[in-house]
């Protein structure tokens, strides 16, 4: 039986949460990346693997400075004031 990668599945985590705390709905986030709905659920569900191309332009949908905050999502940085420097 084939099954999901930990990693997969804690990035696909991520984005649904990251999401969900942006207040978008997924109609949202599927035409910002000009993608079908059901492909930004596979995304989410952990069907299909996300590409570093695909993360890049979530993260900027997102309002994120790097994708790499998606792989290793840390809620409280989104609340923290971004340093000025």
């Amino acid at each position: 039986m084939y099954q999901i990668s930990a990693e997969r599945l804690r990035i696909a985590r991520n984005i649904r949460l990251i999401r969900e705390l942006r207040n978008y709905d997924q109609r949202h986030v599927a035409a910002a990346m000009q993608v079908a709905r059901s492909t930004l659920s596979t995304w989410e569900n952990g069907v299909t693997e996300v590409r570093i191309e695909t993360l890049i332009r979530l993260a900027t949908v997102f309002g994120l400075d790097d994708y790499r905050q998606i792989i290793d999502f840390d809620p409280e940085s989104l609340f923290r004031k971004k340093d000025p420097r």
